[in-house]
């Protein structure tokens, strides 16, 4: 699986260690704002074992398999025509209803999953500005989280992008945290 990591903050580092939980991964490139900062994540990366890691540039999302958006960024990240058909983002930081990680063309072409639709459409600035803008109607958005957990499983990737944008669910952050008490404490 080849990633490009947005953000070099603790967001970021977590999110390459659950990755490499579930996935193998071929190569990981990191797109952060401040140059050493990339580089430092970079070689955190190589060091937990995946073979192919670099810092680079936004144009790098039309080559990635998977796209993890760990920012505060305001204005979107990179061109989302970009995007392959069938890649994943996955968009973790910007939760405020004035600012995004995507743009409104990635929006428009994927498939859009969210934690919680009310909490989504109340938070999530990459979803309110292209739906201010006309170019989504509020029923584009997939399904939720909890769709995808109890749901049948995914088609195959279709021509389509698929898009999770998360906004934070402090509820969902403690259940987990309770399973992994309770898993560690027997």
């Amino acid at each position: 699986m080849r990633v490009v990591l947005f953000g070099s903050g603790p967001q970021a580092y977590g999110h390459v260690d659950a990755l490499l939980a579930v996935r193998k991964l071929a190569s990981v490139t990191v797109v952060a704002r401040d140059p050493g900062r990339a580089a430092a994540l970079a070689g955190h990366v190589r060091g937990i074992g995946v073979p192919e890691v670099r810092t680079g540039t936004a144009e790098e999302v039309a080559e990635a398999d998977l796209v993890v958006c760990c920012t505060t960024a305001r204005e979107p990240l990179f061109d989302g025509r970009r995007v392959a058909p069938g890649a994943v983002v996955v968009a973790v930081g910007s939760h405020e209803p004035d600012a995004r990680e995507t743009d409104t063309a990635l929006v428009r072409r994927s498939e859009v999953w969210v934690e919680a639709r009310a909490a989504a459409l109340r938070e999530a600035g990459d979803l309110l500005i292209p739906e201010a803008e006309g170019a989504i109607g509020p029923g584009h958005l997939t399904g939720t989280l909890a769709d995808l957990v109890r749901g049948p499983a995914l088609p195959p990737p279709g021509p389509a992008p698929r898009l999770f944008k998360s906004v934070g669910m402090a509820w969902q952050d403690l259940a987990v945290a309770v399973a992994v008490h309770r898993a560690a404490t027997g």
